[in-house]
């Protein structure tokens, strides 16, 4: 195996998520290969860092929102197109909040339009997340390299993923400017990345098929309610990762920005309603 295929598993490694057939392979290669040692010694670093962290508490009142945002959108649907919350799906099966959104959505979401290899296939952000404490930038390298990014052009990028019901604006909210955008594959579905930057500050997204897993390590993963945005984050010292999801696409955003005065309106310019896009699928 090439030092790219070790460096994807080395994450599994220090997680002890690797079969024996496979952790002897990677102990093979690192036996001969300095570079992926030092990178293997990063990670268990970082393992180290992370485990010291202070866990996020989830505010009491993060339910009850929920539910009334839930319970808004289906009263509204019978008017008007359905609330942006009440077209987003949890594809990560908390228990609660699956059973909330199962009862009040699903038959408006229309999931058996999900591609069946797409509701199949399973997404990583583990390596992505564990690396975030020592440097972010690198951290995406690491997950655009596991799966297999190539670098492509913001109009090239709807051609490319013509399912997906995303953007990739030349400026973000806030003043974030688009610094690089890449396709990726993620399962059997292409996917789209892209970077930002604001003054040397990072923000990135990810934009894939709904997924039926995903995964994030050791890293705890919370419903969260961002201005009209329904969806489900993991906290990693100051970096968020948020994960909304419409019928087709889910919008990831990984920023350091504040949920509340800056975050809704980026996460607006990222996830358009599905209706205003081009050819897009529509409620």
């Amino acid at each position: 195996m090439s030092c790219e295929q070790i460096e994807r598993q080395l994450g599994l490694r220090v997680d002890g998520e690797l079969a024996p057939a496979e952790q002897a392979v990677v102990n093979a290669h690192l036996e001969t290969c300095p570079d992926c040692r030092a990178e293997l010694a990063e990670l268990r670093q970082l393992a180290g860092i992370i485990a010291g962290l202070s866990p996020v508490s989830v505010p009491d009142s993060l339910w009850g929102s929920i539910e009334q945002r839930l319970d808004g959108a289906e009263s509204d649907a019978a008017v008007t197109r359905p609330a942006r919350c009440s077209r987003l799906v949890f594809v990560r099966p908390w228990a609660i909040a699956a059973g909330i959104v199962l009862t009040v959505g699903l038959g408006m979401l229309g999931l058996s339009s999900f591609d069946t290899t797409a509701r199949a296939s399973t997404v990583d952000f583990a390596m992505l997340l564990d690396a975030l404490p020592l440097d972010a930038q690198k951290a995406f390298r690491k997950f655009l390299v596991r799966y297999d990014a190539k670098p492509t052009t913001p109009v090239a990028a709807k051609r490319i993923a013509p399912h997906l019901n995303f953007d990739t604006p030349a400026e973000l909210p806030g003043g974030f400017r688009l610094q690089s955008v890449y396709q990726l594959r993620i399962g059997r579905t292409p996917a789209i990345a892209a970077a930002y930057d604001r003054d040397g500050e990072f923000l990135a997204t990810v934009f894939h098929a709904p997924m039926k897993l995903e995964k994030f390590g050791s890293h705890e993963n919370f419903p969260c309610v961002i201005g009209e945005h329904c969806g489900h984050k993991v906290q990693v010292g100051a970096w968020t990762l948020v994960h909304v999801t419409d019928p087709t696409t889910c919008h990831c955003l990984l920023s350091r920005i504040d949920e509340q005065a800056e975050m809704p309106a980026v996460l607006t310019a990222i996830a358009p309603p599905v209706a205003s896009q081009p050819g897009g699928h529509g409620g």
